[in-house]
């Protein structure tokens, strides 16, 4: 299991938000954080949002397929290693880095779940229900975790329904199982494709009504602590 941080996700956020206003040297003095810590939880929320900024995102199962897939696409990108993988949902370089290993040295296998996580492998899933599930995915943060366990569905399926929504302009019949089936999935009528991208797009303003919110609350506490560092210093004549 990995080492649970210091910072929950809000307190990350709150860091950045205060690096993109004093700068990242000022914020980095004075929260006592390195400043590569601070860039790779810039290019977490950057590309995974809230959710990457979180822990727990430890002992995920991959299989082998998709560690190939994933070193070789690395090979022919411009990325770096850190870049990279974080761009394709990864927490760090580090794991990427031991794939590359494994793949050079022909010995990259599939990742084992625990115990435990035996229960999130992939399901079948029918289109209504992966409406249902990027629909409360952003509500709560593109947290996928939190899906995972809400719906018993693995992080992979998670993860890449939702990037492929994002890749489609965010149309909701990306979601749709598009591989060859001897029976369809019923068509939609415009009706039926206005009522989910109405669904969707009411998610997206929810979240974003909750992180301004969210955004006005941090605010506050600053201005405490400022003012609380201005009545305590002794006063010059």
């Amino acid at each position: 299991m990995g080492r649970k941080s210091k910072y929950s996700a809000k307190e990350k956020l709150l860091i950045l938000r205060e690096v993109s206003q004093y700068g990242i040297t000022d914020t980095s003095t004075r929260y006592k954080i390195d400043r590569k810590t601070i860039g790779r939880w810039r290019l977490l929320y950057k590309y995974q949002g809230l959710s990457g900024l979180q822990s727990g995102h430890h002992n995920q199962s991959y299989s082998r397929e998709f560690k190939y897939s994933l070193v070789e696409q690395y090979h022919q990108s411009n990325d770096s290693v850190e870049l990279f993988a974080i761009k394709h949902g990864l927490r760090s370089r580090t794991q990427l880095k031991e794939w590359i290993i494994q793949y050079n040295e022909s010995n990259l296998g599939a990742s084992m779940p625990r115990k435990r996580d035996s229960k999130m492998t992939g399901r079948k899933t029918s289109f209504e229900e992966r409406l249902t599930i990027i629909e409360e995915l952003i509500k709560h943060d593109i947290n996928y975790n939190w899906a995972v366990e809400k719906y018993h569905v693995s992080y992979h399926q998670v993860y890449g329904w939702y990037h492929k929504y994002l890749k489609s302009g965010n149309n909701p019949e990306s979601l749709r199982d598009r591989r060859g089936k001897t029976k369809p999935e019923k068509e939609w009528t415009e009706v039926d494709r206005l009522k989910a991208e109405n669904r969707l797009l009411k998610a997206q303003l929810q979240n974003q009504e909750m992180e301004i919110a969210f955004a006005k609350k941090l605010v506050e506490i600053r201005n405490r602590e400022v003012n609380k560092d201005s009545s305590s210093r002794p006063f010059k004549n």
